[in-house]
């Protein structure tokens, strides 16, 4: 091969394959995971960019509404404006979402949904005092959106105070992949990935022993042609001289089997969702295409594209091998909905991200119904959960925005949330004489200490996704030990001092 054939597979991407192939290809399983027999997913959506909650969910009660508008008398939403939520065991009426939420209003109302309220990265519980004083470590740097996505992303929220399994040290892991690592084995097969990206954080995906299958917009494995034929001739030639390689060289006869593995892995793997996805009648096909034909002002939508992708992997997901699918037990995705760092015009530029982010949720949730209808007993279920990388802060600032918060409140939907219900201690918005009597806030500008940790929420997750024991929680989450005795030895309320939040509904 010369050096300007080498130069080219560099630049096209075909030399670097191999250091991107799953780790799972020719390794073998071994699970720890035990619990519901059938199909599962959990879909992370990442709301990059800062989403401001306190726009998301509002009081309608006339003090704390009143203080809310008060620290947002231009960007505060009109009482009569927010879609009315009645959450069980709380006072009907006094919560409302955003009005670019009406879908996700109703399946809220339903009982499908729910809000966890002021969740973020946390290492030990933390009370004003201990903020103020620094007596508690915190997150590294707070208010940070690369630190804060990572946070979140991870489930460390400061690694320089974590001890690490010996698995992990030296590694760049997310829980997401870190929950793949314990229940891999539940999936079996030539198809045994659990974790893919679509968008997000790759390090959400990415575990000690597991990588995420990355997988284009449209869904489809393989070598990208463009419209440039000459090009694709070179390419494809290229590609050729790579698999034939067999010429005695280690290295670059071991290459060529890897990339000859990762070409047939991708073309059966199409192959198979392509059949799964056409065993769906007609109807129910034709009926899902709808669902995500996005309104006709939607220009530059990206959501419901990529959730649409994660709905077709789903199908070939659940569908055995025998009937043409992949046959897996667990999926976990990661999409991504940008343009949440809202220090200007937030009024209009949330209220359009929230009319995306509205859609995209309710076509997928539809869509799973009709999925679960096709399939007959034991259907797929999955959840999906937002993550960001804080909220903002209730005082608007001068240019009609927001400026970098803390906790967050957070969306989980799905056919097996424990739904109608806000998890979690909403804040006090209560700013005045702040340092004497609002304990939620780090500053008069409203960024809220969180009262539950990004580990507890994650947790509530990767639990009804498999974790089955305490060993298999600290390694996904190696600092939740120590929050959890903390939050004991520290008298605080027994919600920080549970292992999960308890929004997923129990099997049985």
């Amino acid at each position: 091969m010369n050096t300007s054939r080498r130069q080219f597979l560099r630049a096209t991407g075909l030399l670097t394959a191999a250091a991107t192939l799953p780790r799972w290809l020719g390794e073998a399983n071994a699970a720890s995971a035990t619990g519901y027999s059938g199909y599962r997913a959990a879909i992370c959506v990442s709301l990059l960019g800062g989403n401001d909650s306190n726009n998301l969910l509002v009081p309608k009660l006339e003090t704390p509404y009143a203080q809310y508008l008060a620290a947002r008398p231009n960007i505060g939403l009109k009482q009569k404006d927010l879609l009315t939520i009645n959450p069980l065991d709380l006072a009907a009426g006094a919560y409302g979402m955003h009005p670019s939420l009406p879908k996700i209003q109703a399946l809220f109302e339903q009982g499908r949904a729910a809000m966890v309220c002021n969740v973020g990265p946390l290492v030990l519980p933390m009370r004003k005092s201990d903020y103020a004083a620094g007596t508690v470590v915190r997150p590294d740097n707070l208010f940070s959106h690369e630190d804060q996505q990572e946070a979140w992303a991870s489930g460390i929220a400061n690694p320089s105070n974590v001890i690490l399994p010996l698995e992990l040290i030296g590694k760049s892991t997310g829980w997401g992949g870190r929950t793949a690592d314990k229940i891999h084995g539940l999936n079996t097969g030539e198809y045994p990935e659990v974790t893919s990206f679509i968008g997000g954080r790759v390090l959400f995906a990415e575990g000690a022993t597991r990588r995420p299958l990355m997988v284009p917009a449209n869904g489809v494995l393989g070598v990208r042609e463009t419209t440039d034929a000459t090009f694709n001739a070179l390419q494809k030639e290229s590609l050729a001289q790579v698999l034939a390689i067999n010429n005695g060289v280690t290295l670059e006869a071991s290459y060529g089997g890897a990339f000859a593995l990762a070409q047939s892995f991708a073309s059966s793997r199409t192959a198979a969702r392509e059949a799964a996805w056409n065993r769906l009648p007609q109807a129910t096909r034709q009926a899902i295409d709808a669902l995500f034909v996005a309104p006709g002002d939607s220009g530059g939508w990206t959501l419901h594209t990529q959730l649409y992708q994660v709905l077709r992997d789903l199908v070939a997901g659940s569908t055995p091998v025998a009937n043409g699918g992949l046959g897996l037990k667990r999926q976990l995705f990661t999409v991504a909905i940008g343009g949440f760092d809202t220090h200007i015009g937030q009024d209009t530029a949330q209220a359009s991200l929230f009319r995306q982010l509205d859609f995209s949720l309710d076509a997928f949730y539809r869509a799973l119904m009709l999925v679960q209808g096709a399939f007959g007993a034991n259907p797929p279920q999955a959840t999906l959960f937002t993550m960001s990388d804080f909220s903002r802060t209730l005082v608007e600032n001068s240019n009609r925005g927001t400026d970098h918060g803390w906790g967050s409140h957070a969306i989980v939907l799905g056919d097996r949330v424990a739904g109608r219900r806000l998890y979690g201690t909403f804040p006090n918005l209560d700013l005045s004489n702040n340092a004497a009597n609002n304990l939620d806030t780090v500053d008069d500008k409203g960024r809220w200490i969180p009262t539950l940790s990004v580990d507890q929420y994650a947790h509530s997750i990767a639990q009804w996704m498999g974790l089955s024991t305490t060993a298999e929680r600290d390694y996904v989450f190696p600092n939740i030990k120590d929050y959890l005795t903390s939050a004991a030895e520290r008298g605080f309320p027994a919600a920080a001092q549970s292992a999960s939040v308890g929004f997923m509904m129990a099997d049985g």
